[in-house]
């Protein structure tokens, strides 16, 4: 073994894409030359979870380049003064899941870096609203907290103001500024009095929240970015719809559309739309194999603030599902030579089955907006349809059969001509079938996929999650299990236009320029109007903003009018 180790770690600044994936998250690149030795490899854990929060079996993996360089750019919380090191593990998979399956280096002090911070926020902490009958009451959080690993650190308690009613009879609407840490995932509660009886209240299934929000409503145990209806909102519903086919060698199915919580009542909204194969195991009852509860999954996820209310749409498979699901230049090699037809499936979504959904319900329908996610052959065919289609900005293969044993054409173009423009999650499980399908190691497969997909330039914690299953079979019971985190990831909650930060700005009278603050989603024009009697004029727009919050200064005098007046509002 080569007993020269060298490391490097830098900050690498990157341009944003039009996803803007995990705001407040800067790449930092990690780096260690040493001969890991057969069957090991080199990880980086340290002190932020972004990196693991000294959790050895949730360490971020690096890959394998020439000259046995290791290395990996990470994304991690911009401002983070991060204590990190280097941990090399056996990865077979009945060892990885140990913890004490570890060497440290280096053996002494941590190693130290500090990341970028990013511009500072024009607020300072998260702001949470509380509707609610109970009096004196708190906000009681925790900042140390995570999408994946969910680790805590100290409690803290923070009295609430009350501001004034609430949204129906006997309510209050309570406010908390400065909580917590910008950026971070709070881990939070309430605590106050009800009938002068001191009580508690938590999530809607009795647990505590977890949000990444910065600016938060909480009613009726649910998390809103916007603030909620008087009325309270409708439960979520699945409606089902006969889509006919006009590809070649496809079928037409009953497809079925999950509306989420108030889509009946908020009928200007628009929603991201999430398609998934096997639609006859995403929703209750589920096929033979179980059932992915992909409903109830996400009610859960939207009501806790994790993740965005979506559209979700369940496509069941056909009898000749491996072969839909196999890419068009590969042959199934159980099919008695049949090539794939992957290309006429996704002819049958992109032309047949997303007419319907986008005709019959209010989507969203760019492609930052429009993903992917399936299992099995469907996790290899939610890589074809994000690299091959140019439709999905988001997929989720989760235990993908990639082996050139089955694909090994499709392989080759992707090495080849992978697009840099995806989010990506992946997964695999460690048991199993996970470990010999038809002598296929979906396990070895996946990591040699996640070792491609950071050649190509893709950043764990940015643009890529890739999740172990620990003790994970290849079923629909692990896979419902993991499906949380795959919401959370592809369907940032950060990236809704949130109107508890946006209110409308003003600033008039006889001024030269105006400065306001901006948050993500919304777009801002400057108004004017010779007088205040008078309509408002818009001056001038701009795009909507990416970046989680900053401040925007616009000079006046080439637009004021003599004696007008000006103003700021957000849309």
């Amino acid at each position: 073994m080569n007993k020269v180790l060298r490391l490097f770690v830098w900050i690498a600044l990157v341009a944003g894409t039009a996803w803007a994936s995990s705001p407040l998250r800067v790449p930092v690149h990690f780096a260690i030359t040493n001969d890991a030795g057969l069957g090991n490899e080199w990880f980086v854990v340290g002190s932020h979870p972004d990196v693991g929060a000294w959790q050895v079996t949730n360490a971020v993996k690096l890959v394998w380049s020439n000259g046995n360089v290791w290395w990996g750019d990470v994304g991690v919380q911009a401002g983070t003064a991060l204590e990190y090191k280097y941990v090399k593990r056996a990865t077979a998979a009945d060892q990885i899941g140990n913890s004490a399956n570890a060497t440290w280096w280096p053996d002494g002090d941590n190693l130290q870096t500090n990341v970028p911070a990013d511009s500072p926020a024009p607020h300072s902490g998260k702001r949470i609203e509380f509707y609610t009958d109970m009096t004196n009451v708190s906000v009681v959080y925790s900042t140390l907290a995570t999408a994946g690993f969910e680790a805590t650190g100290a409690w803290h308690t923070v009295g609430m103001t009350r501001a004034g009613p609430g949204l129906r009879a006997g309510e209050g609407r309570h406010v908390a500024e400065g909580v917590g840490t910008e950026g971070e995932w709070l881990r939070f509660t309430f605590n106050g009095l009800r009938n002068g009886t001191n009580v508690w209240e938590g999530a809607w299934d009795g647990k505590d929240y977890w949000t990444p929000l910065d600016a938060l409503a909480v009613r009726d145990r649910q998390v809103f970015n916007y603030v909620p209806p008087s009325n309270g909102v409708s439960s979520s519903r699945i409606v089902t719809n006969y889509v006919d086919s006009t590809a070649e060698h496809v079928t037409g199915r009953w497809v079925r559309v999950y509306l989420p919580r108030g889509y009946d009542e908020n009928v200007g909204r628009r929603y991201p739309v999430v398609y998934m194969s096997d639609g006859e195991n995403v929703f209750p009852p589920g096929g033979g194999y179980g059932c992915w509860h992909a409903d109830t999954n996400a009610d859960a996820e939207i009501k806790g603030g994790r993740m965005r209310e979506a559209i979700i749409v369940g496509i069941p498979s056909s009898a000749n599902r491996t072969v839909e699901y196999l890419p068009h230049m590969d042959v199934d090699p159980d099919g008695g030579g049949s090539m794939g037809r992957a290309n006429d499936y996704a002819d049958y979504l992109i032309h047949n089955v997303r007419p319907m959904v986008d005709v019959g319900f209010r989507t969203k329908n760019d492609r930052a907006n429009t993903m992917h996610v399936g299992s099995s052959c469907g996790g290899l065919l939610s890589l074809y349809l994000g690299t091959w289609t140019n439709v999905f900005g988001g997929i989720g293969p989760m235990s993908g059969v990639y082996s050139t044993n089955f694909c090994p054409n499709f392989r080759s173009w992707l090495a080849a001509a992978a697009p840099h423009d995806l989010r990506i999650w992946q997964d695999v499980g460690n048991t199993g079938y996970e470990l010999d399908i038809d002598g296929i190691s979906l396990y070895d497969d996946n990591f040699d996929m996640y070792w491609q997909l950071v050649n190509f330039g893709y950043a764990p914690n940015v643009d890529l999650r890739f999740m172990f299953g620990w003790n994970d079979d290849h079923n629909e019971a692990a896979w419902c299990r993991r499906l949380p985190y795959v919401f959370r990831f592809l369907l940032d909650v950060r990236e809704e236009p949130n109107p508890l930060q946006t209110p409308a700005l003003s600033a008039t009278g006889a001024v030269d320029q105006v400065s306001f603050p901006v948050y993500a989603g919304a777009a801002y024009a400057v108004e004017w109007t010779d007088s205040l009697t008078n309509g408002w004029t818009s001056a001038t727009n701009w795009a909507r903003e990416t970046r989680p919050w900053g401040n925007r200064t616009v000079n006046l005098p080439a637009l004021k009018p003599a004696g007008g007046y000006f103003r700021v509002r957000g849309q």
